[in-house]
């Protein structure tokens, strides 16, 4: 009996463990600065975490990548970062990559990238903080 309560528990666990991994989970909590963040994984990229940092500079937003199923190796990711206000306004918007990009692949070690990106402005509370892997090369997303 014990043993069966075990395995349900162990399946259970390892189930939602499965589901945060395949689809990108990223906090959604506010920020000491009031603003709450959203990550929108695609193309076998995801957007693992995204840390704000009020700096002398506005604000400084940046975090880690990681490989999903699928993800091909292919330097045509890029992250758009935008900062959206509560009335569904862009406020600010800037395009950045990844490094290192291919994310490294180790059966050993689990392997990510780095990014970073800094708004001259601090955003009013309340407002959010979008990175999105967008499938292109970033020199065609700024045309």
């Amino acid at each position: 009996m014990k043993l069966t309560n075990i395995i349900r528990q162990s399946s259970g666990l390892a189930l939602t463990v499965a589901t945060v991994v395949m689809t990108g989970c990223v906090s959604n909590l506010p920020s000491p600065l009031g603003l709450r963040t959203k990550g929108h994984s695609a193309g076998g990229v995801q957007v693992q975490s995204i840390k704000l940092i009020q700096s002398g500079n506005g604000l400084q937003v940046s975090g880690s990548v990681g490989r999903l199923v699928g993800y091909g190796s292919s330097p045509y990711r890029h992250l758009d970062v935008e900062i959206v206000a509560t009335n569904s306004a862009v406020l600010a918007r800037q395009s950045t990559n990844f490094s290192p990009n291919p994310i490294r692949h180790s059966p050993r070690v689990r392997t990510h990238s780095s990014y970073s990106v800094t708004f001259p402005k601090l955003p009013l509370p309340g407002s959010v903080v979008h990175v999105t892997v967008h499938e292109t090369l970033l020199s065609e997303c700024q045309k």
